[in-house]
C-alpha cells in the first residue's frame, strides 16, 4: 500500500521530523511505502503531486492546519497529533487500513456525513406537555 502523510508540529522543528520518522519505520515495519512532507517554521519538504495521487491513504500528524491540504482530496485520511503518530504509528496505519476496507474511512475535501435522523417529538399523545421537567407534575 502506498502511504502519503504530512507531519507538522506548532514550531515545525522536532516534533515534525520525530513524527515523520516514526511513520517512515512503522510503514516500512508493516511492508508498505510511505512519503512524508514535512511542514515547519522553516518551510516545507513538498510530496510530489504525483506520489499523493498514487497513494492510497493520507495520514495527517499534526498539530496545525494542513497547508494547501486540497491536493489530498478524495484520500482516505486520518488526522491526529503529532504526539499519537509518535507514540503508536503502526497502530495509527493498521486503523486507518481498516477503516479503509470497511469503507468508514472520511476522505479529505468531503463532508462530514449527516447525523442519524433523530426521533422528533409529536404531541399526538393528547397534548401532554414535554418541556425540561418532562411529565414530572403529570399531566393537566
Amino acid at each position: 500500500m502506498k502511504i502519503v502523510a504530512v507531519t507538522a508540529c506548532i514550531t515545525g522543528i522536532a516534533h515534525t521530523y520525530m513524527a515523520a520518522e516514526a511513520l517512515e519505520r512503522a510503514a516500512k515495519a508493516l511492508g508498505h511505502e510511505i512519503k512524508v512532507e514535512t511542514q515547519g517554521s522553516g518551510g516545507a519538504q513538498r510530496v510530489s503531486q504525483e506520489w499523493i495521487d498514487a497513494s492510497d491513504i493520507a495520514i495527517f500528524a499534526v498539530d496545525l492546519e494542513v497547508g494547501l491540504k486540497e491536493r489530498f482530496n478524495g484520500k482516505p485520511y486520518v488526522q491526529v497529533p503529532v504526539a499519537k503518530a509518535l507514540r503508536g504509528s503502526q497502530d495509527l496505519i493498521n486503523n486507518l487500513i481498516e477503516q479503509v476496507s470497511n469503507g468508514t474511512a472520511p476522505r479529505v475535501g468531503e463532508a462530514a456525513a449527516p447525523a442519524a435522523d433523530k426521533p422528533k417529538s409529536s404531541d399526538s399523545d393528547g397534548g401532554e406537555k414535554k418541556g425540561f421537567f418532562g411529565g414530572l407534575f403529570g399531566k393537566k
